[in-house]
């Protein structure tokens, strides 16, 4: 009887390899020759695996998914695959979120190509940020010389340099106001890094096309600041910077967000509820503009990127979807500066169970973007905690089911 007493445990063992084997199963670094996005959204899934274990490869997009923590729900960090089908965790933003955020990722910035992320804290004791390698799936640490609190808010078109809000206290996202501070410049290749010589009430940056200049929103204002030598000027703005990538790719436009004032702005990208885009003339000589659009913008009404110098991408909410808890609907689409309708590349759905928040584009393939069908989503290995979890759940229960056949046979 003895080699029957042997078989439970080793059909048990085997079943809980198998269980890791299978749930382990996932594309490794995709590889296309041109990036695209899906017609929809893949939906929120406990079952994505993570940038540390699965690496996607260059990306196209970068997410929160989900607000706050709930029961057996928390928020992701979500990249998608230039493939349109893959999709990760960056869990290393998920990994230095602290108590601040409330539950949120860390503050995240995804690079122009959709290599890299960069990763800082509200709450940090020696002022550094995280770069994600989304190849690898490496991590570098980098030190800067000032703040309590870094916010990364800008990237070059080389991915060479990182501006980066940095303030001297913690800062709250969810504080009822606009993270204030001063812009860091971190010379990824030197890993060097420098204050720019500006007041501290800093909001956001967005560097020119060649990486000379850089636009710093301060007090409600834009200033441009000569990276070669350190000459300024201010350009009157109604409105506030539309992001990373509001510089227009021919050097000749600053987008900005119009926008009403809200009670409470919810977070540090949202200064007011979004309303519409507006243009100003980057050289400030008071060149020819297009007229201001207006858009049912949602999130903190971001450009996103370029699709040539007569439109950009935005994020959209779709009419007639809006409930007590905000728009269910929403699509990343292409809005031509001329007025014309703005074109559909992607939706996103069900966003009243888990909201769609901080999307940003990689921002150099905007223009070339592609809309796919996948006939399945890739989310790589399933996260090991569950991984484990259902291992040794089947694994006990099919050494407890195969005991008691052996069993009932000696009798």
């Amino acid at each position: 009887m003895r080699p029957l007493a042997a078989v439970p445990p080793a059909v048990g063992l085997a079943v809980a390899l198998g269980v890791v084997v299978l749930t382990g199963q996932g594309g490794g670094p995709t590889s296309v020759a041109t990036p695209a996005v899906p017609e929809e959204m893949a939906g929120y899934s406990h079952l994505t695996g993570s940038v540390s274990s699965s690496p996607p490869g260059p990306v196209v997009a970068l997410w929160q998914h989900g607000y706050g923590v709930e029961f057996l729900d928390f928020p992701q960090a979500v990249v998608l695959g230039a493939d349109g089908a893959s999709y990760r965790r960056v869990d290393v933003a998920e990994e230095r979120a602290g108590g601040e955020t409330q539950g949120d990722p860390a503050p995240m910035l995804l690079s122009p190509d959709g290599t890299r992320v960069a990763v800082g804290d509200h709450d940090v004791d020696r002022p550094d940020v995280v770069v994600v390698d989304l190849r690898t799936g490496a991590t570098t640490r980098h030190a800067l010389p000032a703040g309590r609190s870094v916010v990364p808010v800008a990237w070059s078109a080389d991915g060479k340099t990182l501006a980066s809000l940095v303030s001297d206290e913690a800062t709250n996202p969810y504080s009822g106001g606009r993270i204030t501070g001063d812009i860091a410049l971190l010379d990824l290749p030197d890993d060097a890094a420098q204050v720019l010589g500006l007041d501290r009430s800093s909001t956001g940056a967005a560097f020119s096309p060649d990486g000379s200049e850089i636009a710093v929103e301060q007090s409600g204002a834009v200033t441009v600041v000569d990276l070669q030598d350190g000459g300024q000027r201010d350009l009157e703005v109604h409105g506030v910077l539309a992001g990373p990538a509001a510089w227009s790719p021919d050097g000749r436009l600053l987008a900005v967000t119009r926008t009403e004032p809200v009670a409470a702005p919810p977070g540090v990208d949202a200064p007011g509820i979004p309303t519409g885009l507006a243009f100003v003339d980057a050289t400030g000589r008071g060149g020819d503009v297009p007229d201001p659009l207006r858009l049912d913008l949602t999130g903190p009404g971001r450009v996103l990127g370029w699709a040539g110098p007569e439109a950009v991408l935005t994020v959209v909410a779709v009419e007639g979807t809006d409930s007590c808890c905000g728009h269910d609907q929403q699509t990343l689409s292409v809005v031509p500066l001329d007025g014309a309708q703005p074109r559909t590349l992607m939706r996103m759905s069900d966003l009243a169970s888990f909201g769609v928040g901080r999307f940003q584009l990689a921002s150099s393939l905007a223009a070339t973007l592609e809309v796919v069908d996948p006939d399945a989503v890739d989310r790589g290995p399933w996260p090991w905690l569950l991984r484990g979890v259902l291992a040794v759940a089947t694994g006990l229960l099919a050494w407890m089911l195969v005991r008691a056949v052996v069993r009932r046979r000696a009798r």
